[in-house]
């Protein structure tokens, strides 16, 4: 088993709320530069996002999954189930039974973030412009932000460390969407994601419009940013780290050139943490295993999907099942 602490550190901080690693965003930047249906829409709207989403081909030990991916273009669709079926095959075979009716929304390219919708309709509430029933909700949407920024846990510049904004980064980092988040997402997506063309429809929203899902047939659903998201990040991100940083000008150099020479690495390890949350979206929705089981169980999967370790690492199986015996043991 690896004994390297960096995977770990690496991965820290973006994972949801419980879930918690070592590092950090600038933690793990730095450690390269020391290498060297919908609510509210109209039928039309709701029949127009259906047909983009279309069930998977993954089979795992003979049993075909019922994973469905919805995406816009087809290198969009290949690039979410490439991304989905190590995840679904490692998440069967830790609970060693179907992880459900799934769905995978893979994010386009210059679309916004389901976030953006979520704060449109967090800001209506507040401004006390939708029907007071509808905006009663708005709480438990409230606390799931908060849990989800939280859990991600970007360093804001704590201690000496660079001042890098949630902002920067938010767009990369996949969510799942459950509750009212997945209607408002859906109709977001009926309206092209426009703010305008979405604020009257939801001032108009009635309690009973919300209990129009037309995703409420899937186990669970997972939004997952587009590949391009993270490498846009970085163009915000990387001038602040560099700019901020207390460093010299040959560890600014050195930074520059890791950042060069280990981009592959890096997002090696970026989508390493995104599959975590989704094996994480999985586990929580199918699995009957205690909560912190759940945490542990996926800090593992992470770490084994880390390439920065400096020994032989376990498999993605291996290192679960021993961590699965040793919760037992526990």
């Amino acid at each position: 088993m690896n004994s390297d602490p960096r995977p770990r550190e690496l991965a820290h901080g973006l994972l949801p709320r419980g879930t918690r690693f070592r590092g950090g965003l600038c933690g793990l930047l730095l450690t390269l530069a020391g290498s060297v249906g919908v609510a509210g829409a109209s039928d039309e709207a709701t029949s127009s996002f259906l047909p983009y989403v279309e069930l998977a081909p993954f089979v795992v030990n003979g049993e075909q999954l019922e994973i469905s991916i919805h995406a816009r273009t087809r290198s969009d669709r290949r690039y979410a189930e490439q991304f989905a079926k190590e995840v679904i095959g490692v998440a069967y075979e830790t609970m060693d039974r179907t992880t459900g009716h799934g769905l995978v929304i893979v994010g386009r390219k210059g679309e916004p973030h389901p976030v953006t919708v979520y704060r449109q309709f967090l800001a209506m509430a507040d401004g006390g412009q939708l029907n007071p029933e509808v905006a009663d909700l708005s709480s438990g949407l409230t606390h799931m932000l908060q849990d989800w920024e939280e859990g991600v846990d970007i360093e804001t510049g704590s201690g000496d460390g660079p001042d890098i904004d949630f902002e920067m980064v938010v767009n990369a980092i996949p969510l799942p969407l459950e509750g009212i988040g997945s209607k408002l997402y859906q109709m977001a997506w009926a309206e092209e994601f426009d703010p305008e063309r979405l604020e009257p429809k939801l001032r108009s929203l009635a309690p009973e419009d919300l209990e129009k899902d037309e995703l409420v047939r899937f186990d669970w659903v997972f939004y997952l940013p587009p590949r391009s998201a993270f490498s846009e990040a970085m163009k915000q991100v990387v001038p602040t780290l560099i700019k901020e940083s207390d460093m010299g000008f040959m560890q600014r150099m050195a930074l520059r050139s890791a950042l060069t020479i280990f981009k592959p690495l890096l997002k090696t390890a970026i989508e390493g943490v995104r599959k975590g949350m989704l094996y994480l979206t999985v586990l929580r929705a199918m699995s009957d295993f205690p909560q912190d089981d759940i945490e542990s169980l996926t800090e593992v999967y992470v770490e084994s999907l880390m390439p920065f370790g400096g020994g032989e690492q376990d498999s993605p199986i291996e290192a679960i099942e021993t961590r699965k015996f040793r919760n037992a043991e526990s």
